[in-house]
């Protein structure tokens, strides 16, 4: 199903992902052509399809189910540089994020 005139899929971050891991994403594209060329296997190896062809909707309700350990994990990901140095207070805002997606996600922010 096509949603606008738009090929929606949906990813979920695979293990090479590292901190990532298990993160779930959507991406329109203009139609399923333009995804089969995008889609390379060296993307493959980083975000395996959950869904193709959905709503928004769909895609919205997919990516809420991320798990929040996997956001805690993303947020440690975005706190370490490409040398291993861990900055916390970086952490700190990645979490309140995390804390706050996880929120809107349940429907417990409002």
């Amino acid at each position: 199903m096509e949603d606008a005139n738009r090929y929606i899929v949906v990813f979920r971050y695979t293990k090479k992902a590292g901190g990532y891991h298990g993160i779930i994403t959507w991406t329109s594209y203009p139609s399923e052509e333009e995804f089969i060329q995008a889609y390379t296997p060296e993307m493959a190896a980083y975000q395996e399809v959950v869904e193709k062809g959905i709503t928004q909707e769909r895609a919205i309700e997919l990516t809420r189910q991320t798990p929040f350990a996997c956001r805690i994990r993303a947020a440690k990901q975005e706190a370490t540089d490409s040398d291993g140095n861990f900055n916390p207070v970086i952490f700190q805002m990645e979490v309140e994020k995390a804390i706050f997606a996880e929120m809107f996600d349940k429907d417990r922010l409002f």
